[in-house]
């Protein structure tokens, strides 16, 4: 009697959640107990729930059977109720909640793995994937040595560490955190930074860099000239084939031990990276590993264009940079103040900006493809993780410009275009010039004159009269069009 009693006080107040009024309860109970019932105002049909009761009685008997019959049959533990919609009532605002649960119930189900996953399992590879297979994972990154040991127990497959590493290059903020990364693949925590070491290690350590940041070649160096010259409007601007600028790494935190020495001018903790690249974004060659509070024209000194300029660069060949940077007969630069409010230097700064702006465009390009550059997740307590810090910047560089010559290729390689030939077999200096060491000799007395006040005077009266020049020949081409075109 204990448990249908208790039995009775649930179902009680199952239906009382269910909105029903006071009337149909009463009638509910009345049933369960095997009495008759009385008549309900509500339209609810319970001839499911009950047999047919006389109104006159029957003997105990026949109520106890009812009764036990009722409680059997009206199982609420295990079997629903089902009630009529239009006899349901159900708040507005229950209703409203209900059915926001039912939705993210139905959402988080959509989205649920149905089949295990398996990293062993592998799907059907794309035509982009067999490309980074051929030319990553097996000419370069599978046979560095990184990725062996001597234990038993063998190291996460070097595609998954590979896709770690880029996934940590591509993302900044919270989605490089270790925890969203872990998330992401599956890994523990202390696993990924090892990943990412590792893949570090092997794309600096198998010649990459060599290959992939180097000097352009004839048929590039020609598109960049052409270039150029297209857009300034001069031919013998020409020859200023390559730009070089600086970008600021940020760090998500304040470095210990020489932290004022990264404090740059936009009130940031970063270090400082010197970008030399052409018109089509390849970057050709960088200089690294100074902190943010390093200057531009300090920095430019550390890349390898401005310590063998007279071996990478022909008679005539110059590099366009900012205001930032000193003049001279290797370097053009725009015209400061206040000699730049004149009409012809306005016309001057206003095409050198036309070429310069494919620097900006390159680093753009290079922070929005390897978002991690906008702000490096990494804590820098010691010279090594400066160092470490440096490497993460020089790999994100790396593929950035294999993945630039991968889509070149990509396109090279359509039906379109059968006349493909690799640009890796046309080099950009002949091997005579490159091999000669006199003029390497030429260059380094020059970089120590330069070091005096007399071979500073004389670098920078060079570079104006440098820069007088180009804008004699800009002026020259634009009266020469203007004529032509029949203005005055």
């Amino acid at each position: 009697m204990l448990s249908r009693q208790r039995l009775r006080m649930r179902r009680h107040r199952r239906f009382w959640a269910l909105g029903l009024s006071r009337a149909c309860l009463q009638n509910l109970t009345r049933l369960s107990l095997g009495l008759p019932r009385r008549a309900c105002p509500s339209p609810l049909d319970l001839a499911d729930i009950s047999d047919d009761s006389s109104s006159d009685g029957s003997s105990s008997e026949s109520e106890s059977e009812s009764s036990n019959s009722s409680v059997d049959s009206f199982e609420l533990r295990h079997d629903s109720l089902h009630i009529p919609r239009r006899q349901r009532r159900v708040p507005p605002a229950s209703s409203r909640v209900l059915s926001w649960v039912q939705h993210q119930i139905d959402e988080m189900y959509s989205q649920r793995y149905n089949v295990p996953r398996n990293r062993l399992e592998r799907p059907r590879e794309s035509t982009m994937e067999t490309c980074l297979k051929k030319w990553k994972h097996r000419d370069k990154i599978e046979g560095h040595p990184i990725f062996t040991n001597n234990s038993n127990n063998g190291q996460t497959p070097v595609e998954i560490q590979l896709a770690v590493a880029l996934y940590q290059f591509g993302h900044d903020g919270n989605g490089a955190s270790l925890q969203a990364v872990s998330w992401w693949s599956g890994l523990g925590k202390g696993t990924i930074p090892r990943c990412t070491r590792r893949v570090i290690t092997a794309i600096l350590g198998s010649g990459m860099l060599a290959k992939y940041v180097r000097m352009p070649t004839t048929a590039e160096k020609a598109d960049a000239k052409a270039w150029v010259e297209k857009t300034s409007g001069c031919r013998e601007w020409g020859n200023g084939w390559c730009m070089v600028d600086g970008t600021l790494i940020p760090l998500a935190s304040r470095p210990n031990g020489f932290g004022p020495s990264y404090f740059d001018r936009k009130m940031n903790y970063s270090m400082n990276l010197q970008v030399v690249n052409l018109p089509n974004l390849q970057i050709i060659d960088i200089g690294y590993g100074y902190v943010g509070s390093t200057h531009n024209a300090t920095a430019w000194t550390g890349t390898r264009v401005y310590r063998e300029l007279s071996t990478l660069l022909l008679e005539g060949e110059f590099i366009w940079g900012d205001a930032a940077y000193p003049l001279s007969r290797w370097l053009s630069a725009p015209i400061k103040g206040p000699e730049k409010e004149t009409p012809d230097n306005t016309t001057f700064n206003n095409h050198v900006s036309y070429v310069r702006v494919k620097s900006e465009h390159c680093i753009g390009f290079v922070k929005g493809r390897l978002q991690s550059l906008k702000g490096l997740r990494l804590t820098i307590n010691n010279e090594a993780d400066h160092i470490y810090a440096t490497q993460w910047i020089m790999a994100c560089v790396v593929v950035h410009n294999f993945a630039l010559l991968h889509e070149a290729k990509l396109r090279a390689k359509r039906p379109t275009n059968p006349n493909y030939t690799s640009a890796e077999n046309d080099p950009f200096i002949p091997a005579h010039i490159r091999n000669r060491q006199q003029a390497n000799t030429e260059s380094a007395h020059q970089l120590e004159l330069e070091t005096t006040a007399a071979g500073n005077r004389a670098r920078l009266a060079a570079g104006k009269a440098k820069r007088n020049q180009l804008k004699s020949y800009l002026l020259a081409s634009l009266h020469t069009r203007r004529q032509q075109l029949g203005y005055n």
